[in-house]
This record gives structure tokens, C-alpha cells and sequence, in this order.
């Protein structure tokens, strides 16, 4: 406790959280949304280890891409290599992403500050998925094999008995404020070529999708679109395999990266969304937006149990055949099975795909945010 004024002050929680990068921006990108979070809405005093600095400076416009020894702060963050943790003390609370697997010196160090008195609360925040499962996992212990200290499973998810996803305070109603002229002005400080396009399909993907399948349905059908491609080698692909096709109803249009906090916006701007990895696809979601999920692939087919399990979930918010061409579209384009008579009906949908898809955002609302349910344990953690 803190004196100042004849008032007590608790002091800032301090806070270590580690990034290991594996699918770029999905990591990079859930960990510095967290980071933000608990900073700037709780009050966290938080540090950012990770090993993949480039993958981080091309979303927050303060992390340069070679970090000093001494870091970088940026957005009230402090971000420090990978490397550095192994020097480093524990803070408060230790954040392990994903199961990136701390160094042995740093959990060696956490269970000296233990034994010292310095209770550190050491959480584990793993991957979002929609599977049964982790309601029975999350919040649960899990003893350190060999050192007399205990990590507890945080599990995102989209009912009560998860962690919920991240949702920073106002979202929802700045999504609703944002109107045609916004629109406009956003899309044309993006250098899209037509900011007044009558729909504009963001794209954002792996290169390893059926880029040439979505590039043919879309010449297949005559209503105009405009992609909005993100920076990679997916966009490039796709801007390639349209160029060879006679198709003048598409407009393609290469868009720069953005820095985190402005991204939701460029979803808003945009009448469906083709998106890939784990931050994107929350904001997609929170975007009220038709989308289809590139989801990572993974070794006999274990990602499409997953994208199951998702489509499950959220299909409840659609008629029945929103909600059935939905999920053949999303299995199309992750099965390699895309066609353009899928393209056509999904778009034919588009209006009470929209309308669903809203409902589901405020549902994930309601449900409270992934930063408040990691503060919360947290603070459980130091007591």
C-alpha cells in the first residue's frame, strides 16, 4: 500500500507476458491486444517478452523490428526479447501464451520469488476454440512437475464457462456509429480504388488456401466487388490469378498494414470478410460481418473439427438457410472444394448473414471480456 494525500493507493499490478510466434500476426497479434488491455483497462503495469519483434512492428507503430537490450515502450508497454526473460525477475503475473513454454531460469526464478514471499500468480492463456472441452479445463491448476509453484489453464471461448474473447469497452457502439461517410474517407485514405464500391469483400488469408478457387467464383459472378487485400503473399497471390482471368466486375485493391488499434475499422468499411488465425478472427466476429474463416491448418484434418465445432456454435444465430450455405461455403474454402455457385449463394445471403452475425457479436458481449477474465484470475492468483 501506498500513502499519498491521507489516501491509500493499492500499487500497479505488475505484469510479464510471453510471446512465442508461430503463426505471425494471430500471436503477435492476441498477445498485444491482451497487453493493451490489461494496460490500458486495468491498470497493469505489463511487459512483453517475444521472439519475433517483425511480426510485431508491422501492427503497434512504436515496437521497432530490432529491439535494444533495454526494450521498447510503446502504448504504455514495455517490450523486451525473448532472450531477456532469462535475467529477468518475475513480475506479479506471468502470462504464458499459448504454451509457449517459459525458460527453465525464468520458472526457476518464479518459484524462488515464491519461496521468498513474492507470490507470483503464473496463468497459461491458451488457444480460442468452441470445442466442449475446454469449459471443464478452464480455470484449472496445473502443478509444476519438479518446482513447488502452480500455473492455472485460461480457456477463451464463447459461453459463460470460458473466458469469453477480447472486447474492449465502447466497441460495439463505435461499430454502430461508423456510417457511410467513414466509410468512404477510410477506404479512400487506404488507397482502395473505388471508395464507393457497392461491396467490398476484405481478404486476408493463408497462401496455402484455394486462392485460384476463390478467384474464379468470384469471375463467375457478375455483381461487382472489390477486394480489399491485406499485406502477404495470400494478396499477391490472389491479385495474381484475377489479373489472368477477364473479369472487369472486380476490382482489386492492395491495401498497407495497419496498426492494431485501427483495423476493426477497416472491417466495418468492408461487406464480408475472408479471414485467417486467431486475433483477426475475433474481430471479425466483433465486426457484425459475414465472414469465412481460414483456419489454421493442422496435421489428419484436426483444424476441421475445430471449424466444426465453431460453425455449430454461431450457426444458431442464422435462419436455417443462411446458416446451411454458411457452413458449406466455410468448408469449401477450407477443404479445397470452393465453387462458384457456393460464392454466389453465400453472397445471395449476405443481408441476413449480416444480421445474424451481429446478434452473435452481442452475444460475445454479453459473455464479458477475455482481459477482464485474465485480470480477474490474476488478482485471485496474488491473494
Amino acid at each position: 500500500m501506498i500513502e499519498a494525500a491521507g489516501k491509500t493507493i493499492e500499487p500497479r499490478v505488475t505484469c510479464d507476458i510471453f510471446c512465442h510466434v508461430i503463426d505471425n500476426f494471430g500471436d503477435a497479434g492476441v498477445c498485444w491486444r491482451l497487453a493493451r488491455g490489461l494496460s490500458e483497462e486495468e491498470g497493469f503495469q505489463v511487459t512483453l517478452y517475444i521472439d519475433d519483434a517483425v511480426t510485431l512492428s508491422k501492427i503497434s507503430s512504436g515496437v521497432p523490428p530490432e529491439l535494444p537490450a533495454s526494450g521498447a515502450s510503446s502504448s504504455g508497454i514495455l517490450v523486451r526479447r525473448w532472450e531477456d526473460s532469462e535475467t529477468a525477475v518475475p513480475s506479479d503475473v506471468v502470462i504464458e501464451t499459448f504454451g509457449c513454454r517459459l525458460p527453465d531460469s525464468f520458472e526457476e526464478a518464479i518459484a524462488r520469488e515464491t519461496l521468498r514471499g513474492h507470490k507470483v500468480a503464473w496463468l497459461n492463456l491458451e488457444y480460442l476454440s468452441a470445442e466442449d472441452w475446454v469449459e471443464e479445463c478452464h480455470g484449472l491448476p496445473s502443478p509444476h512437475p519438479r518446482l513447488p509453484v502452480t500455473k492455472t489453464f485460461l480457456f477463451p471461448g464463447f459461453t459463460r464457462r470460458t473466458g469469453g474473447v477480447m472486447i474492449e469497452h465502447g466497441l460495439l457502439d463505435a461499430r454502430d456509429r461508423f456510417s457511410a461517410s467513414d466509410r468512404h474517407s477510410l477506404l479512400e485514405t487506404l488507397g482502395a480504388k473505388k471508395p464507393d464500391a457497392p461491396f467490398n469483400l476484405f481478404f486476408f488469408s493463408y497462401p496455402t488456401a484455394p486462392i485460384g478457387q476463390l478467384a474464379e467464383a468470384l469471375a463467375s459472378d457478375p455483381r461487382p466487388v472489390q477486394v480489399i487485400a491485406a499485406p502477404g503473399r495470400a494478396g499477391e497471390m490472389l491479385g495474381e490469378a484475377l489479373s489472368r482471368l477477364s473479369a472487369p466486375q472486380i476490382t482489386f485493391s492492395p491495401v498497407p498494414a495497419v496498426p492494431q488499434e485501427s483495423f476493426d475499422r477497416v472491417l466495418w468499411a468492408c461487406d464480408a470478410l475472408i479471414i485467417r488465425g486467431e486475433d483477426s478472427f475475433v474481430r471479425a466476429q466483433l465486426a457484425g460481418k459475414p465472414f469465412l474463416w481460414t483456419i489454421y491448418p493442422q496435421d489428419e484434418d484436426t483444424h476441421i473439427v475445430k471449424l466444426n465445432a465453431f460453425l455449430d456454435r454461431m450457426a444458431v444465430e442464422y435462419g436455417e438457410d443462411a446458416a446451411r450455405v454458411w457452413r458449406e461455403t466455410s468448408l469449401g474454402w477450407n477443404q479445397a472444394s470452393l465453387t462458384p455457385g457456393l460464392w454466389s449463394r453465400f453472397r445471395d445471403l449476405t443481408p441476413e448473414l449480416t444480421h445474424g452475425s451481429l446478434l452473435w457479436s452481442r452475444h460475445l458481449a454479453s459473455l464479458g471480456s477475455l482481459t477482464r477474465a485474465v485480470a480477474t484470475a490474476a488478482k485471485k492468483g496474488l491473494k
